[in-house]
């Protein structure tokens, strides 16, 4: 089972080596890296990295910044694995990561989607440790998902909780490559579309999160995008606007999935209106009242001058 590593990676090689090496130093061999350089000024330099993982590597790039979001899509249609990850250009893998996603899937056939336990590092990690585990118990208790095998597993409940609020673990999705083509990719419209993209996957998928950290997510002073020039304030009014962007984004695809259902049990309820009056036309001079009921039950959705025609030669020839 090949899993791919997408790393969406833009003006930090330091970072960005520092995330290659903890995939390099996997304990399970069979990964890909799938690195999208996105606008990087310069761009990045790739000897090192192409030393490091050999014929493991596909590299990407667009020749301006198009974000975050854009450069993971990209990376996503480009991997080749079974399973498809997603990591930061700053942030880490621990070294038994891609092992215990690989049994995870492996264990449970019905897995689609396993979200990766977050352990914040760095000289401002304190407040944030405090928010995701504090985030992390609320779920845990609401929901009450089953334990097995270091996991936890969820049902449909886990939706309205999202909603609520999105822990940085359910933002580090691990899926299947059939998995993403169902969800799709992430909302290119706004800044925080992981938070979107677990909340329309928790509504399509069975999913888990791992029980310990497997990910190391390094917070400093720009953790939310490209933008590093930008005070207090502006960048909250931005993770403001932006989550507004995320939940108009949401309300936009469960609108035009309502509108599929509804159309399609329109459908269904037409095909059974359908079989309903052929059964009443088969029964006409079989048995007279069996097929009535179903002649009726064919008129209740949709009325039709057939149904009535139908009627009168059941009773007068």
């Amino acid at each position: 089972m090949k899993i791919s590593i997408v790393i969406p990676a833009h003006n930090r090689p330091d970072f960005l080596e520092e995330a290659a090496n903890s995939i390099a130093a996997q304990t399970y061999p069979n990964w890909e890296a799938v690195i999208v350089d996105d606008g990087s000024t310069p761009p990045l330099s790739l000897h090192k990295l192409k030393a490091l993982f050999g014929d493991k590597a596909v590299f990407l790039r667009h020749e301006k910044p198009l974000g975050v979001a854009r450069a993971k899509n990209a990376g996503i249609r480009a991997s080749t694995g079974e399973i498809i990850t997603l990591l930061d250009d700053d942030d880490l893998l621990a070294p038994t990561a891609l092992e215990k996603i690989h049994d995870a899937f492996a264990n449970l056939p019905d897995l689609d989607c396993l979200f990766l336990g977050v352990e914040p590092i760095g000289p401002y990690a304190t407040n944030p440790a405090k928010s995701r585990k504090k985030a992390i118990d609320r779920i845990i208790q609401r929901v009450c998902p089953t334990e097995t095998n270091g996991l936890y597993r969820f049902d449909d409940t886990l939706f309205s909780e999202l909603l609520h609020s999105v822990p940085i673990d359910f933002q580090r999705p691990a899926a299947r490559k059939g998995t993403w083509n169902i969800v799709g990719g992430f909302d290119e419209s706004g800044l925080f579309s992981e938070s979107g993209w677990a909340i329309k996957a928790s509504t399509m998928c069975k999913l888990a999160l791992t029980k310990e950290p497997v990910t190391y997510w390094r917070i400093h002073g720009n953790n939310f995008g490209w933008l590093s020039d930008q005070d207090k304030d502006q960048a909250t009014l931005r993770q403001l606007e932006n989550s507004l962007v995320s939940a108009q984004s949401l309300t936009s695809h469960y609108r035009k999935k309502h509108a599929e259902i509804s159309n399609q049990v329109k459908l269904i309820e037409t095909h059974l209106a359908d079989a309903y009056f052929t059964k009443a036309y088969f029964l006409r001079d079989k048995n007279k009242w069996m097929g009535l009921r179903a002649l009726f039950r064919s008129m209740l959705p949709f009325p039709q001058t057939k149904h009535f025609k139908l009627l009168l030669r059941y009773f007068w020839t």
